[in-house]
This record gives structure tokens, C-alpha cells and sequence, in this order.
């Protein structure tokens, strides 16, 4: 029948190309909310009309995701091998997630390609629309989950400043969901096993050593299948870090030449503006006040000195030609009394 639930048919084939689904899926959750498609809700109410508004920002996403997925081929065409099996995954696990009661998942894609006026590039996604079983549909959410923990852990780790305790977050999900979907990798699924395999080779593939972390120094990611992360390598210094890190800190020497270069330049305009700033209190006195006319007067009379010595020069040298004159006269006497 048209709502019967089906095996899965494509067989994981969307996670040759999840990241990009991922990154497809994250523009929808963003920019997805408004009507830009001028869909006509009311269908809505046909099937649970309690939970319209969430159902209605369900269709807006998923009709988002629909264009932006053909566009991205020069908006000519979908990749049918994998956009399909993509957009019939979404809409299932989103309408589960709201109302897991609407069990005919192709009766509810009919009418929201039927009331959205704005787009017509839906191709032959209709026939590729199916309800999917629910445990099939439980380990494709929980791998997908996966991959999505994944790249989230992924960008956080490649920033400048990582923040160690998200990625850790995001690295124990990981573990978490991976321990899940082990035990059900037997030879019945062997697509699911093979798409199981490739996540636990990319996610071990990650060397941390070469990102700067605080706390974490274990070369790998917290192990997928043992309890306890003591049998993980640790980072190990090595002589071409530690030549870099002494080069650092060589590169980092100067600066306090440069301090010590600032406080010399800092004191002697200190000094300066102090000479300064005393001189033009001194004018001040010195032209304006008693202060200054005291020390004027001082100056006049210290002036005089000078012309005095003169004076006392000039009595000293009469003085001596006098006594020159007596001398003579003396001589002159002894002569003639003899």
C-alpha cells in the first residue's frame, strides 16, 4: 500500500557525501524558517493540527534543502543516487521527531509539493518518497548523528583557540553513538557495517598532537571501543618543538630593553617639565613680588663693589709711589751727610 513502511532501499547510499549533506542541512536550520516559498500550510491540519506551527517550519526547511540541493548542481538537475536518498531521510525523521504518530510520510510530501507555489524543480523526488521501517530508520539517525559529531569536532579542533571541553563533548557523542550501532554490525548489514567502518577509520585517523591543547595531550581521540583512554599514546615533545618554544621566548627577550628604554624616556620628560615649570615660578617672584625686589637691591649692591676696589687700588698705588719717593729722599740724605 501507498503508507506501508519499506525496507530501506538505497542502502546508506547518501554517506558517500554526508558532509556536504550535513553542511546542507545546517543552511536549512538557519535560514529556513520564513515562507520565502509561499507554501500553503492548511494540508497541515489534515494531519495533526496541534503541533501546526512545528510542522509548518518543517516544510519551510525541507523545501529550502530541496532547492538548495538542485541548485548547487548550476541548478540544472539533483544527484538522484544521493539527493534523494538524502530528502527522504530528512523527512522522515523530522516528522518523526514532531509527530511520530503521521505514519504515512509520501501522503504528507504530496501535499506539501502540491500547496508550495514557489518552487517546481521537485524532479522525480515524489517516487523516492517512502516510509521508511523504524528501526532502519533509528541506526540511519544514529550514524548520521555520528557523522555530525564528528564534524562538529572536527571544526572546533582546527580553530586557533579550540575550547577543549566542547570537542570533548562532542568526541564523547561519538563514543557514545558508536557503541550503540557496534553490536549491530553483523553479516545482515553489511552496508550498514561497511558505512560503521569507514566513521571509526576517519574519526581514529585524527593525530591531536598537532593542534595546541591544555588538558588533552593523548595523541588520538578517546577510543571508540575500549573503556578507559590510559592505552592511548601521549603527545611526545620533540627537539624541533622545544627548539621552537626556546626561540619563542628568545624572540620574547627584548621586550624588557624596551621598557626599561621607555621608563629613561619617561624620566627625563619628568625632569624636564619639573626645570620648567620651577623657572617660571621664579619668574613670577622674581618679577612680581617683594621677593623680587629684595633680591634686586642685592644685585645693585653687590654691582657697586667693583667701583670701590677701584678706588682702594688707586689710594694703594699712591701709597706705594709715596713711600717710593721717602726712600729715595732718604738715600739722597745718607749720601749727602757723608
Amino acid at each position: 500500500m501507498l503508507c506501508d513502511p519499506e525496507s530501506y532501499k538505497k542502502k546508506y547510499a547518501f554517506f558517500n557525501s554526508v558532509d556536504e549533506y550535513i553542511d546542507s542541512d545546517e543552511l536549512a536550520e538557519k535560514n529556513g524558517d520564513n515562507n520565502i516559498y509561499r507554501i500553503d500550510y492548511e494540508f497541515i491540519n489534515k494531519f495533526n493540527n496541534n503541533k501546526f506551527s512545528e510542522l509548518s517550519i518543517m516544510c519551510n526547511k525541507f523545501v529550502y534543502l530541496v532547492d538548495a540541493l538542485y541548485k548547487r548542481n548550476t541548478g540544472s538537475s539533483f544527484n538522484s543516487d544521493y539527493d534523494f536518498d538524502y530528502l527522504n531521510y530528512w523527512l522522515n525523521t523530522k516528522i518523526n521527531d514532531i509527530d511520530c504518530e503521521i505514519s504515512c510520510k509520501k501522503s504528507f510530501f504530496q501535499n506539501l509539493r502540491a500547496g508550495t507555489k514557489g518552487i517546481r524543480n521537485w524532479g522525480n523526488l515524489g517516487s523516492e518518497i517512502y516510509n521508511i521501517e523504524e528501526n532502519e530508520l533509528n541506526d540511519i539517525n544514529t550514524l548520521y548523528n555520528l557523522h555530525k559529531n564528528f564534524s562538529k569536532l572536527n571544526k572546533e579542533i582546527k580553530e586557533s583557540n579550540p575550547k577543549e571541553d566542547e570537542f570533548m563533548t562532542y568526541a564523547k557523542n561519538c563514543v557514545k553513538g558508536y557503541q550503540e550501532l557496534k553490536d549491530k554490525c553483523t553479516g545482515n548489514e553489511p552496508k550498514f557495517c561497511e558505512n560503521l567502518t569507514n566513521f571509526k577509520q576517519k574519526y581514529e585517523e585524527i593525530n591531536l598532537c598537532k593542534y595546541n591543547f591544555s588538558k588533552w595531550r593523548k595523541e588520538k581521540l578517546p577510543s571508540l571501543t575500549k573503556d578507559s583512554d590510559e592505552s592511548l599514546p601521549d603527545c611526545e615533545t620533540t627537539v624541533k618543538e622545544v627548539d621552537r618554544e626556546t626561540e619563542q621566548g628568545y624572540r620574547g627577550s627584548p621586550e624588557p630593553v624596551e621598557s626599561h628604554s621607555n621608563m629613561n624616556v619617561h624620566s627625563i620628560t619628568i625632569g624636564v617639565v619639573t626645570t620648567l615649570v620651577i623657572s617660571f615660578i621664579y619668574f613670577i617672584f622674581y618679577k612680581f613680588t617683594s621677593f623680587g625686589s629684595l633680591i634686586r637691591s642685592r644685585i645693585v649692591k653687590e654691582g657697586k663693589k667693583p667701583g670701590n676696589l677701584d678706588v682702594d687700588m688707586d689710594h694703594f698705588s699712591h701709597t706705594s709711589e709715596y713711600g717710593h719717593f721717602n726712600s729715595e729722599s732718604k738715600t739722597y740724605g745718607i749720601a749727602y751727610n757723608s
